[in-house]
């Protein structure tokens, strides 16, 4: 699997995919969490608005940043910045310091991110970028579906042991800490990538190529935000469920996401990168439109985990399909850009995914399915010509 890698590459992945375990923790485990502290939802949509925001303000100068300090340096600077603001929604002192926290995760994601992929396709080369994007994604999702699982049990585990509800989902959230214990160390371990030109040459070409790239993805980052941060508590509120069995959807969704991808760029290869983009996200977007109709716990669950599937798998293609348009010194630049269009939308669309939920628990679903296909067919059109 990674034998024709380099060894800084092999890091990377295996760095990346440690993360993701205990990433996951405070992802799937935040809106409870925050419930606990005594936050209605209302209020988590400004915390999740805050962090998406300052995301997408970062990803605009992810790119040259890198330039001026290089890929590992703006690396090890965003996971400073992550360990930072996770210490911070830790402690929960107060709103002020809970919403900083906020603030220093988001900056942490918009560096990191682009930063990441511009690093691992230099790494890896032309040739074998789709594979080695589909191998990272997979084992970062499979380590993120055990994050999900133990995020799931621990809270309850903890209680059990005497503590309070509060305590115990404190404690679930500092073990994401961890993440940072890994990469940091495996950060300092690699070497750059040499830039030759600190500067971008923009031009008409290279703005048209980014936007379009850039308008599809907003269009699916609105449509996310809408619906993805409020999933957990709609299986709550919806079916009744325990914490524990919605950790069960999630698991299996990142466990079989994580495997389908290492399969992925077989199909690709015979098919087309934009085919099995669109394709996917088409099929997607039709399920989430029926969703809210479905009314027994398994199949919306089983619904769920194929949609979220069918619609994530394909993000390491679509980006490794993007970098191979631009140069060495545009990637960074291109794909935090693009990002920062999908992250201020999504951040958006928590908002407005928080006031819709307020009013049914079914026009969130409907607003995020027609964003999801008038993305796709954007994406189509102006991509179709390099399905080759």
């Amino acid at each position: 699997m990674f034998q024709d890698y380099s060894r800084d590459a092999k890091i990377l992945i295996a760095a990346n995919a440690a993360g993701q375990l205990f990433l996951q923790f405070s992802i799937f485990i935040m809106p409870f969490y925050l419930a606990v502290l005594g936050y209605d939802m209302a209020a988590m949509g400004t915390f999740f608005s805050i962090q998406t925001f300052t995301g997408g303000l970062f990803f605009l100068i992810a790119g040259q940043v890198s330039l001026r300090l290089g890929y590992r340096r703006t690396l090890i600077i965003s996971a400073l910045l992550g360990l930072a603001g996770r210490l911070l929604q830790v402690a929960a002192i107060n709103d002020y310091v809970l919403a900083l926290g906020f603030f220093l995760v988001g900056a942490n994601m918009g560096l990191r991110q682009p930063n990441f992929t511009a690093l691992l396709s230099e790494e890896v080369g032309e040739e074998r970028r789709h594979h080695a994007f589909s191998i990272s994604f997979g084992l970062g999702t499979i380590f993120n579906a055990l994050g999900v699982l133990i995020a799931g049990f621990a809270p309850d585990f903890f209680v059990g042991l005497g503590l309070t509800e509060g305590i115990a989902y404190r404690l679930v959230i500092s073990l994401a800490l961890l993440q940072f214990a890994l990469v940091i160390p495996a950060l300092l371990m690699i070497r750059d990538v040499p830039v030759r030109n600190p500067r971008i040459n923009w031009n008409r070409e290279l703005v048209v190529k980014i936007l379009k790239f850039s308008l599809p993805s907003a269009l699916i980052g609105f449509g996310a935000g809408i619906t993805i941060p409020y999933m957990s508590l709609y299986f709550k509120l919806q079916f009744g469920q325990t914490l524990a069995a919605i950790s069960g959807i999630f698991f299996f969704q990142q466990l079989a996401m994580g495997l389908g991808s290492f399969g992925l760029p077989k199909l690709v290869h015979r098919i087309g990168p934009v085919k099995v983009i669109t394709s996917f996200q088409s099929i997607a977007a039709f399920l989430f439109a029926i969703f809210p109709s479905i009314e027994t716990f398994l199949l919306a669950a089983l619904l769920y985990v194929v949609r979220s599937i069918l619609m994530n798998i394909v993000w390491p293609i679509n980006d490794s399909f993007m970098m191979g348009f631009f140069s060495t010194e545009e990637k960074a630049t291109a794909a935090g850009i693009r990002r920062a269009f999908s992250t201020f939308m999504r951040g958006g669309g928590n908002y407005v995914g928080g006031l819709l939920f307020g009013m049914s628990l079914s026009y969130p679903f409907y607003a995020t399915a027609l964003l999801y296909v008038i993305a796709t067919a954007i994406f189509y059109a102006f991509f179709i010509k390099h399905n080759k």
